[in-house]
């Protein structure tokens, strides 16, 4: 795109911040590398109680796109994230984490993934973009990661189609792969129709908050080239336990959906109760509790696990990140 004969939007570049201070230098030079034209940064410092909030405010001392926040109390990313998008000014809004970094031109496509869907069908306001990602784990390993709605052609998953998938795994046609908010990019006015992220959730608020756009009609448009290169940092809140404990709460926070759908709440429960046990190493418990799913919702579970399947090089990398920092 030739930035010089067209007017563009202010994008801003949302960043939140905890404990980082080995990685958020490299993630704001990743946000200040972005090509594209106008742009802010802003970055949270989330009650950091290492040097994080210093490095940020030397930073921004020194680059006037830059913008910091400090909150006085650790409130978590969810909160966080809606500290950006209440301070934000850009039309459009992309969350960057603090240990990733993103290819310079990760604005640029997203912007015009997004426009060129808008136009390709007149009418659709509520559009959000994710970009693949290569996952790096602290063994020096990399994982790709894909995400949905990478289809050139027709409309992308969207709708309550799209938050069947999420959240009992529904198999949908362009569905497949995750939606991390670090690779995520939106209109500002579309996070603020939803009220932001869900400040209950410490864990797993993105997936909340893309189930919840998948009920207000949101259509999902990806990028399968790799925009983002996310470092797998290990993290007090990055258990299993706090995962799987939100997770749980994510279903039952949306049962009264999955209930009228025609699944019931218990097989996502029992679903989690296996694929936790799984990333727990305990192999005779998660086959056990296999058996007991197959036998009780033999479709669904036929269905699930068709779709987790091309999943099963990710959870291994899973299984043992958690196994190491657990």
């Amino acid at each position: 795109m030739d930035q010089n004969t067209a007017i563009l939007p202010l994008i801003t570049v949302g960043l939140t911040a905890y404990n980082a201070e080995e990685t958020i230098e490299r993630a704001v030079e990743s946000a200040l590398a972005q090509n594209w034209l106008p742009k802010e940064i802003l970055v949270v410092n989330d009650a950091s109680t290492d040097r994080t909030g210093s490095i940020l405010d030397a930073l921004a001392e020194k680059h006037d796109v830059l913008r910091v926040i400090h909150h006085a109390e650790n409130q978590g990313v969810a909160a966080a994230r809606n500290s950006i998008i209440r301070h934000a000014q850009g039309v459009f809004l992309a969350f960057f984490d603090d240990d990733d970094q993103s290819d310079p031109q990760r604005l640029e496509k997203q912007y015009l993934r997004i426009v060129t869907y808008e136009e390709q069908h007149a009418g659709i306001r509520e559009v959000i973009c994710h970009c693949a990602r290569v996952q790096r784990y602290p063994d020096g390993s990399d994982h790709y990661e894909p995400t949905a709605g990478t289809n050139e052609e027709g409309l992308c998953p969207r709708g309550e189609s799209m938050a069947k998938r999420i959240l009992y795994g529904l198999p949908l046609e362009n569905g497949f792969g995750s939606m991390a908010s670090c690779s995520q990019m939106a209109r500002r006015s579309t996070y603020q129709t939803l009220d932001g992220f869900d400040e209950g959730f410490r864990r797993c608020e993105d997936t909340d908050f893309n189930v919840r756009f998948a009920l207000n009609g949101g259509h999902f448009v990806g990028i399968a080239e790799p925009l983002v290169r996310q470092t797998m940092t290990p993290g007090k809140d990055k258990t299993l336990t706090e995962d799987e404990d939100y997770y749980r709460k994510l279903i039952i926070k949306h049962a009264i959906f999955i209930r009228n759908s025609g699944v019931s709440p218990l097989f996502c429960s029992r679903w989690l109760d296996a694929k936790y046990a799984y990333l727990r190493g305990k192999k005779a418990d998660f086959g056990w509790k296999m058996i007991k799913l197959f036998v009780k919702y033999p479709r669904l579970s036929y269905r699930r696990m068709k779709w987790a399947w091309p999943n099963k090089k990710f959870n291994k990398h899973a299984q043992e990140f958690y196994k190491t920092f657990s």
